[in-house]
């Protein structure tokens, strides 16, 4: 969820104007290569059970999701296309409210 957050903020602050394109670029570029590490950790576990079977694919869903968004904001940072980053990223929220929910339903 870190990695969509630090994404979150870097396209805010894209809105407002507060951010030049090349920090950008690598603040996001950073972001996307954290979680795809997460999402490559995570996938080559095996899971202990059947009923662990659903958690991963719930999961593997919502990080799948969270991979497309970040790389549409890089893409955009890197085409130079910073005042359009808040509707490129408009999916992030969105994946970053999916992961918070798994994460309180698994921790309850």
């Amino acid at each position: 969820m870190s990695a969509v957050n630090t994404a979150r903020i870097g396209v805010q602050a894209a809105g407002e104007g507060r951010v030049t394109g090349p920090y950008l670029s690598t603040l996001l570029g950073e972001a996307e290569t954290d979680l795809l590490d997460t999402q490559s950790s995570f996938e080559s576990r095996q899971p202990p059970s059947t009923a662990a079977d659903d958690v991963r694919d719930r999961l593997g869903r919502i990080l799948n999701d969270a991979a497309d968004a970040l790389a549409q904001v890089r893409i955009a940072a890197r085409r130079g296309q910073v005042q359009d980053l808040p509707t490129a990223g408009r999916d992030l929220p969105v994946v970053a409210d999916r992961l918070d929910r798994l994460e309180k339903e698994l921790s309850a």
